[in-house]
């Protein structure tokens, strides 16, 4: 049983539930071309963690057999009516295409700096929308066809440091995030997921909607449609000789496994090194799941050591070892 099933469930006041919106077969069929790439997806949390208060995202699964629950259209109508909020996933694994490129910015002057952004993209000929956050903008651009993620990415990190838009680096609280996160994903891999738009955020119980259309379903994806879409030839065009800047690029981690010996307990035999940080290796925490470490860094394990862990939201040995299935005995 993960940690989460385990916690003390808090007592909350009743909230508000958000104004429920009529939704039409045709809005479902308009919202499913212009942002489902992949059946894969998130909901997020109707309440906050307990210990953290956050609304996590989790991948909705079978209670018989816990497999991850595909997509459908019964899910986007609940999206869109404002019963759930579902969170999307850019990158198709099997083709490394996305059908769309988004900017989170929730930093002080994000705004001035998405605007630079926006007017920069015109300045290319590609059209992006503005939709309000939680606690900033994203900015939205939509293809024609799927695109690669790479040249994606390539051309939104050039692109932003040529007029001094600063990117988030690990760390650090200023500065955009690009989805797609990735320049590609490894068969069975998810990458990370975006709010899907035009949804309700449970912790403010809003809905956030594109600045250029009146506010209602009909109105936001007649927009959607409408807009100019990036297209294929004008992204190789504009990322041609171009790569993605050094200081933005994915260190290469050499494969790190261990044979199990068993019964010495090795970490590393149960988790999948993400990345390297100073003189850590960085996996997913197994006792948070996706669903408290959807970032997979919370687990630092350290590299001269390796025998040496910990979760840095505070994962106790004893969880972690519960959670991968090997316990920690207590001693008589």
């Amino acid at each position: 049983m993960s940690q989460e099933a385990t916690q003390t469930i808090l007592w909350t006041p009743p909230r508000e539930k958000p104004p429920v919106l009529p939704v039409t077969d045709q809005n479902i069929t308009d919202y499913w071309n212009l942002f489902v790439n992949r059946r894969a997806y998130t909901r997020q949390s109707d309440r906050p963690s307990p210990k953290t208060h956050k609304f996590y995202y989790y991948p909705p699964r079978d209670r018989r057999t816990q497999e991850r629950v595909p997509l459908d259209r019964d899910a986007v109508r609940r999206h869109l009516a404002g019963w759930q909020t579902i969170g999307l996933y850019a990158i198709q694994p099997e083709t490394q295409l996305c059908k769309w490129i988004a900017i989170d910015a929730d930093y002080d002057h994000a705004h001035h700096d998405l605007k630079g952004l926006k007017d920069e993209l015109r300045e290319d000929g590609v059209e992006a929308l503005e939709e309000s956050s939680r606690r900033g903008e994203h900015l939205w651009i939509l293809c024609a066809e799927p695109l690669p993620a790479r040249e994606s990415k390539i051309y939104i990190y050039n692109l932003a440091l040529r007029i001094g838009v600063p990117i988030r680096r690990n760390g650090e609280s200023e500065g955009i995030e690009v989805f797609p996160r990735q320049e590609e994903l490894a068969p069975g891999k998810f990458g990370n997921q975006m709010r899907g738009p035009l949804g309700v955020h449970r912790a403010t119980l809003r809905r956030y909607w594109f600045y250029d259309a009146a506010p209602s379903l009909d109105e936001q994806l007649a927009l959607l449609k409408s807009v100019k879409k990036l297209t294929a030839e004008q992204l190789h065009r504009f990322t041609d000789g171009m790569t993605l800047p050094e200081e933005f690029a994915r260190p290469q981690i050499e494969p790190v496994a261990y044979t199990p010996n068993g019964r010495e307990f090795r970490i590393l035999d149960y988790v999948t090194i993400t990345e390297k940080e100073s003189s850590d290796y960085r996996a997913r925490c197994p006792s948070c799941g996706p669903e408290r470490d959807p970032k997979a860094r919370h687990l630092a394990v350290s590299i001269a050591e390796p025998w040496k862990y910990r979760c840095w939201i505070g994962c106790t040995k004893e969880m972690i070892r519960a959670a991968v299935g090997r316990p920690i005995r207590e001693r008589t």
